[in-house]
């Protein structure tokens, strides 16, 4: 990997101090280089359903970025890698939440997208950016997913009956109720 060479050749340099080590406009054109290809594979990569593959090369190409943010020669420099930081947030959270989904876990991939949403949300205001919270195409994206992805949750037997029970009080049903309200505490009873 890239990033653990260039890690190792400034060790090397500086006697395994790394502390005055600054990537150059060079340098890090060529690192921005190599994540867009990386990029490329893992838009591929979520075309064929491939979601660790996805996972793995975005958790890369953070990787480098955490580099090139730790070693850059100044800021500008570094935001010009760092700015597509939430891009690979997006997407990493959307491998993760969709492969969940495959599996039928609604609630496993909420909480993929919520997770997705607070480390976004973290990183534009750990970089000073907190206005981009409220404008971000990628937020914006991943809030749009969650509300869908909650309404199409497939409801759970016990949401089901309590729906049902909550149905036949409104309608004054109480036998009906008293049949839902059995069937609850029979599930409750083999929950415990």
């Amino acid at each position: 990997d890239v990033q653990k060479q260039r890690l190792e050749r400034i060790r090397e340099e500086h006697d395994g101090d790394d502390g005055d080590y600054r990537l150059n406009p060079e340098d890090c054109a060529k690192l921005q280089q190599e994540c867009i290809q990386y990029h490329h594979r893992y838009i591929c990569m979520f075309q064929l359903e491939d979601f660790g593959a996805v996972i793995k090369d975005c958790d890369r190409n953070l990787e480098v970025f955490e580099f090139v943010s730790k070693y850059a020669a100044n800021e500008e420099l570094a935001w010009s890698l760092l700015q597509f930081v939430p891009q690979l947030l997006m997407m990493r959270a959307r491998a993760q939440g969709t492969a969940q989904l495959k599996r039928k876990r609604h609630d496993k991939a909420i909480t993929m997208i919520e997770e997705g949403i607070l480390e976004l949300e973290s990183f534009y205001r750990d970089n000073g950016k907190e206005e981009s919270i409220e404008v971000s195409n990628e937020l914006h994206s991943l809030r749009h997913w969650l509300a869908d992805v909650r309404l199409k949750r497939p409801l759970s037997e016990v949401e089901k009956l309590q729906r049902e029970l909550d149905a036949a009080i409104q309608v004054e049903d109480y036998e009906k109720a008293a049949e839902v309200r059995d069937q609850l505490r029979k599930i409750e009873a083999s929950e415990t």
